[in-house]
């Protein structure tokens, strides 16, 4: 009988882990801005396969001081950015983070960016999985015109 919980124990963490691998992210891309601008944004579109929601809840990078999860909110007759401090990722939808509405909002690079530069950057959800994402130093309008996973 040991055994066979021993077992069930083995699947039940294998379940929970393979359940992760339902979000998928592709086209990530990272803004290029002239020398000097300390900040910058990333984009790519997050798929989720599975039958959950899931919740991303923040972000980190290895080029930058610190990275946000932000959305474009209309105040008024004005826009203004806002960070998010949860965006959800609906059961079997996509979720595009592009110019003019959600993005993640990198602060503080470390080095000055180049074009067609590789840069890596980790989204973590509610329920404490990371997901690492290498995306491309490209111009501005050029965000979802490379379409590299």
């Amino acid at each position: 009988m040991g055994k066979i919980l021993k077992i069930g124990a083995i699947l039940s963490l294998l379940v929970s882990t393979c359940s992760f691998a339902d979000l998928l992210v592709e086209h990530a891309t990272v803004r290029l801005l002239p020398p000097g601008v300390p900040n910058t944004s990333a984009y790519f579109t997050i798929e989720n396969t599975g039958e959950t929601d899931r919740y991303l809840v923040s972000a980190s990078s290895t080029f930058s001081a610190s990275t946000e999860l932000h959305a474009h909110i209309m105040d008024g007759e004005m826009m203004r950015m806002e960070q998010q401090q949860q965006v959800m990722i609906p059961a079997g939808e996509k979720v595009m983070f592009k110019p003019g509405g959600l993005h993640l909002m990198i602060f503080g690079l470390k080095a000055p960016l180049k074009e067609q530069q590789k840069v890596s950057f980790t989204l973590y959800t509610k329920d404490k999985h990371q997901i690492e994402v290498i995306g491309n130093v490209v111009l501005p309008g050029e965000e979802h015109s490379h379409h590299h996973h």
